[in-house]
């Protein structure tokens, strides 16, 4: 699962919500046309990117393919004002996290400019890959990955949505499209 299928989820939802804005899509297509013309994405185009960029760690927050995770404590704490003992496990929904009100401002909308500056967001207000000592261990290497496909789909196709098949998320393991998710593709302008 790790490596293939959350980095394959999270390329799914990008391009969707790419579907979905047409402006978003247009403005990193330009982007992507601007450095790279038509040719495939490499590592060293990856800083000269920042908009591809920002529509992964926007759709990353709106569906994270590891949407719930849990820790066991390895002491007593508090959490919240609420004790938690040794040993207790603990439930952390990322996908409400993303999507809290407090955090966010019009928290399901899909803003990829909110993450033009993403040292300014802060540190347990977006965690797609988890944090801590169990951190996802591939996090830069899936974000390089996404980057790369991304941006070369981007360039040389364009994506539109098909009325009436709009995508369901689904908790299996991973947040995915319940019965696949459905595009329009064809050769971009």
């Amino acid at each position: 699962m790790a490596g293939h299928e959350t980095t394959a989820l999270a390329l799914t939802w990008a391009l969707y919500l790419c579907a979905f804005d047409p402006e978003v899509q247009d403005k990193a297509r330009r982007e992507v046309r601007a450095h790279l013309g038509l040719r495939t994405a490499r590592v060293d185009d990856i800083m000269h990117l920042p908009y591809i960029r920002m529509i992964l760690d926007e759709t990353l927050r709106l569906y994270p393919p590891a949407s719930i995770i849990s820790r066991e404590a390895v002491g007593p704490d508090t959490l919240v004002g609420h004790p938690v003992e040794k040993g207790r496990n603990i439930v952390i929904p990322i996908y409400a996290l993303h999507r809290h009100e407090r955090l966010w401002d019009a928290p399901n909308a899909f803003r990829p400019e909110r993450f033009a500056k993403p040292k300014e967001i802060p540190r347990y207000q977006y965690i797609p890959f988890g944090d801590g000592p169990r951190i996802c261990i591939g996090m830069n290497f899936s974000f390089q990955e996404a980057v790369i496909i991304l941006a070369t789909l981007l360039a040389r196709f364009e994506f539109d949505l098909i009325d009436g098949a709009t995508p369901r998320p689904e908790m299996i393991l991973t947040l995915r499209p319940h019965n696949g998710l459905w595009l329009k593709v064809r050769p971009a302008r």
